[in-house]
C-alpha cells in the first residue's frame, strides 16, 4: 500500500497531468477533472505553487473568493532535453530537440555526423544544457535493446555496449531515459489516441536495417524481462542474419514481413498493427493480411494501417515519457 507521501505525489501528478491540457484551471474545475476534494486540490495547488511549479493570478469574471483564482502551469519551471540517433540508407544522424515543461518545442537540430560514438553524443548534449540552463531530465531514444542504459545490439556499431546512461550522468548530473526508439513511437501513438484500453502493434520494416515492432497493452509498453521483446528481426527464418539483412528489400521481403507479424499476433493479439518504413507501401496491406491469414484464424487478425513515418509519435513519445519521470 502507499504511504501518504506517495499519494500526495501521485495526487500531484494527477493533477499535473490534467493542467497539460493546457489553458487555466479554478480549484473546482482542478476538483472535478481530477475526482479530488476541493480541499484536497487548494492544498496541493498552494504547494505545487510554492514549488515554481503553477501560477495563481487572475480570478474568473465576475467572481469572489480564493477559489476563482485561475491556475496554469509555469512554462519555464523546466526543460527536457530529448537526443536520438538512427541510420538511414547508410548514413547517421543525431536530432536533438528541447521541450518547455508543457510540451513546447524551443530548440530542434538535425546533425548527420560520419559517426555517432558516445563522444559526439555528449558533444551535442553538452550545447543545449550550455545554452539552456532549466533542463531538468534528458531523454535518449536509441535504435537498440538499451537494458540498465547500456547499448546493445546497435544499428550503429560504434556505439555497441555502451553503458550510455552512467557516461551521461556521470558527465551532466541530470537524470538520464534510455529508451528503444520503438518505445518512444509506441507511447507517443498512444498518447495521441484516445482509446486507453487497445491494444496495438507498431511495427518497423526498412530496407537492410533489421525490423521491429513495440505493442502497447492499455498504455503499459511491453518490454520484457530484458527489453528484448518485439525484436522480431530475431525471429528464426532459417537463413543467417547477415543473409537476412540483405533480403530486406522490396522484392523479396513480404515473407518475412508476414512471418514476423504472425508471431506477433499470436504471441500479443494486438487490435491494431501500425506499419512504416521503406519496405512498406499502403498497397501492401492486402497482401500482408492475405500472408498472415494463412496460419492466422480470420477472428484473430487485426486491423492493419500503413503510416508515412512514426516521427510525430517518436517526439511525442520523449516529452511523455520525460513528464511520466517528472518528480513533484
Amino acid at each position: 500500500m502507499n504511504n501518504s507521501a506517495d499519494i500526495r505525489k501521485e495526487n500531484k501528478k494527477t493533477i499535473y497531468r490534467l493542467m497539460l491540457g493546457g489553458g487555466t484551471y479554478t480549484k473546482q474545475q482542478v476538483a472535478i477533472g481530477t475526482g479530488l476534494s476541493v480541499a484536497t486540490c487548494n492544498t496541493l495547488l498552494n504547494d505545487m505553487q510554492r514549488q515554481g511549479i503553477i501560477l495563481g493570478g487572475d480570478k474568473l469574471p465576475g467572481e469572489v473568493g480564493r477559489s476563482s483564482i485561475l491556475y496554469r502551469i509555469r512554462e519555464d519551471h523546466e526543460s527536457y532535453l530529448a537526443v536520438h540517433f538512427y541510420m538511414e540508407q547508410g548514413r547517421r544522424f543525431i536530432e536533438t530537440l528541447v521541450f518547455s515543461a508543457v510540451g513546447r518545442i524551443i530548440f530542434r537540430e538535425k546533425q548527420m555526423p560520419e559517426y555517432v560514438d558516445y563522444e559526439e553524443i555528449e558533444k551535442v548534449i553538452a550545447k543545449s544544457v550550455g545554452q539552456i540552463p532549466n533542463i531538468t531530465r534528458i531523454v535518449v531514444g536509441t535504435p537498440s535493446i538499451a537494458e540498465n542504459g547500456i547499448i546493445r545490439h546497435c544499428d550503429i556499431p560504434e556505439l555497441e555496449n555502451t553503458p550510455l546512461k552512467e557516461k551521461l550522468e556521470d558527465r551532466f548530473h541530470i537524470n538520464v531515459l534510455i529508451e528503444n526508439d520503438m518505445h518512444h513511437k509506441a507511447y507517443g501513438y498512444y498518447m495521441k489516441h484516445d482509446d486507453q484500453d487497445a491494444v496495438i502493434t507498431l511495427a518497423y520494416f526498412p530496407e537492410h536495417i533489421l525490423p521491429g515492432t513495440v505493442t502497447i497493452h492499455k498504455g503499459t509498453i511491453i518490454k520484457g524481462a530484458n527489453c528484448f521483446a518485439g525484436m522480431t528481426g530475431f525471429l528464426p527464418y532459417n537463413i543467417s542474419r547477415k543473409e537476412l539483412l540483405t533480403m530486406l528489400e522490396p522484392e523479396r521481403c513480404m515473407p518475412f514481413i508476414a512471418q514476423s507479424l504472425s508471431a506477433i499476433i499470436v504471441l500479443l493479439n494486438p487490435g491494431l498493427i501500425v506499419l512504416t518504413g521503406s519496405l512498406i507501401s499502403p498497397g501492401m496491406l492486402e497482401c500482408i493480411k492475405k500472408k498472415c491469414g494463412e496460419s492466422i484464424p480470420p477472428e484473430y487478425m487485426p486491423k492493419f494501417k500503413a503510416v508515412d513515418s512514426f516521427d510525430e509519435f517518436y517526439v511525442e513519445g520523449m516529452y511523455q515519457l520525460a513528464v511520466d519521470r517528472k518528480e513533484i
